[in-house]
C-alpha cells in the first residue's frame, strides 16, 4: 500500500534537488537522507571534519551511523544500485521488526489486538522510510529484538545485539536509559523502597519484579548499551582527532550546539510564537506524561514501559524538535499496541478501522508535504 501511495505519488512530484519531476522509484528512493548513506559506502568517513568560513563544523557523513551501508555493501555482487540494495536491507529488517514486535508485545495484549498495532504503526505517516534507504527499519528490527529477549529476562543473550543497534541509529543511549531506570526501580522495590519512591505507571509495569541474579544481569546489558552509545563518537574521535566530532556533525543542521533541553524551549517559540510557545511546550509534555501513565502502555510490561520513557527523555534532552519529529517517534513501538489496546477495549474494531484509516491518510499528506515537496503551501522535511 505504501509502495503504491509512492508512486502515485511520484507522478505529481516536481523537479527536486535529487531528481526531476516524476522521479523513478529509484530516484525516489534517494531523496533525503538516502544520499548521506550512499555517500558512506562511496567515499566513506572523512579524515578531517568539513569547516565554513567561520571554522564551524558542517554537514558530512559522520551524522550518519555504518550498519546500513555495509549491509547494502555485502549485496553489490547483486550489480544493483545503492539505494535498490538498501531498499532491499530495509524491507528485510522492516518485516523482520513486525515479525519481532508481534512476538514480544502480543502476549501482553492479546493476538488480534498486536496484529492491529503492527498495522497502525507500519501504516503511519512515515512509513515510507521504512522501504526507502533510511537506518530507521535497521534499529526497529534491532531494538525489538533487544527488547524481545529482556522482557523473557534473556538479558545476556541480548548483549551482542546492542553495539549492533547503536551502529544503526543513535539508540544506544535511550536503550540505556531505559533498561538503567528499570535496573534502578526494580533494586529500590527490592530493597522495601517506600511507595512513594516506586509507585504509580512504574510499579504498575515493574510486574513480578527480578531474582537477584536476574538484575545482575541486566545491569550488565544496561552498562553494554552505555558502552555502546559511547562507541561511536569514540570512532569519531579517534580518526578525526576531535573529541566532539560527532556531536558538531550531528549539530551542523541545526546550527547551533548540543545544549540539553534547550532545543524544546526555542522551537516551541518557532512553531506557535514567543508567546504561545511555553503555552505548546506545556501541552507537549502533559501529552507525553499522559501516554506514559495510560493504563494501556503499563500494560505492555517493563521492558516496553521503560523503554519508552527512557526513548522520550532521550528526545526531550537532545532532540531538537523539527518537522522530523514524526519519524524519530517510530522507535516508540509499544505506544501502537497500547494504542490499539485502547481503541479495541473502548470502540472495538470500528476504532481500530478508523484508526487505520486516518494513519494511511496521514501517510498520503506526508508522502506529499514532506517526501516529494508537492506541495507549494508546506514544505516540511522528513
Amino acid at each position: 500500500l505504501t509502495l503504491l501511495l509512492a508512486r502515485l505519488g511520484a507522478q505529481d512530484t516536481p523537479a527536486t534537488p535529487w531528481a526531476g519531476p516524476r522521479p523513478s522509484w529509484g530516484e525516489h528512493t534517494s531523496f533525503w537522507d538516502a544520499g548521506w548513506y550512499a555517500r558512506i559506502e562511496s567515499e566513506g568517513y572523512p579524515a578531517e571534519l568539513p569547516l565554513d568560513a567561520s571554522g564551524r563544523v558542517t554537514q558530512s557523513t559522520w551524522a550518519f551511523m555504518p550498519l546500513l551501508a555495509t549491509l547494502a555493501g555485502l549485496l553489490s555482487w547483486t550489480g544493483a544500485s545503492f539505494y535498490t540494495r538498501a531498499a532491499l536491507v530495509s524491507l528485510t529488517s522492516s518485516a523482520l521488526a513486525a515479525v519481532l514486535a508481534d512476538r514480544w508485545l502480543s502476549p501482553r495484549t492479546g493476538a488480534s489486538t498486536s496484529l492491529w498495532a503492527v498495522a497502525l504503526v507500519w501504516s503511519g505517516p512515515c512509513a515510507l522510510v521504512l522501504q526507502g534507504a533510511y537506518a530507521e527499519p535497521l534499529a526497529l528490527a534491532l531494538v525489538a529484538s533487544v527488547l524481545l529477549l529482556a522482557d523473557r529476562r534473556r538479558f545476556l543473550a541480548a548483549v551482542p545485539l546492542v553495539p549492533l543497534a547503536a551502529l544503526s541509529r543513535p539508540v544506544g543511549l535511550p536503550l540505556a536509559a531505559g533498561l538503567g531506570l528499570w535496573w534502578l526501580a526494580d533494586l529500590l522495590r527490592s530493597r522495601g523502597a517506600p511507595p512513594a519512591v516506586v509507585r504509580g505507571p512504574l510499579a504498575a509495569a515493574l510486574g513480578a519484579g527480578l531474582s537477584a541474579a536476574q538484575r545482575a544481569r541486566l545491569l550488565v546489558l544496561t552498562a553494554v548499551a552505555l558502552a555502546s552509545a559511547l562507541l561511536w563518537p569514540a570512532l569519531a574521535w579517534a580518526v578525526t582527532g576531535r573529541a566532539d566530532a560527532y556531536t558538531a556533525t550531528e549539530t551542523a543542521w541545526r546550527g547551533s550546539h548540543l545544549l540539553p533541553f534547550t532545543p524544546w524551549v526555542l522551537r516551541s517559540g518557532w512553531w506557535a510564537g514567543e508567546h504561545l510557545g511555553p503555552v505548546l511546550l506545556a501541552g507537549v509534555l502533559v501529552l507525553v506524561g499522559a501516554v506514559l501513565g495510560s493504563r494501556a502502555l503499563r500494560s505492555t510490561g517493563a521492558a516496553a514501559w521503560t523503554w519508552c520513557a527512557g526513548y522520550v527523555l532521550y528526545l526531550l534532552v537532545f532532540f531538537d524538535p523539527t518537522t522530523s519529529l514524526l519519524r524519530l517517534l517510530l522507535p516508540l513501538l509499544p505506544v501502537g499496541w497500547a494504542l490499539a489496546d485502547a481503541l479495541g477495549r473502548h470502540h472495538g474494531r470500528r476504532g481500530l478501522a478508523l484508526a487505520l484509516v486516518c494513519c494511511v491518510l496521514g501517510q498520503v499528506l506526508w508522502i506529499s508535504w514532506v517526501w516529494d515537496l508537492a506541495s507549494v503551501s508546506v514544505q516540511w522535511v522528513p
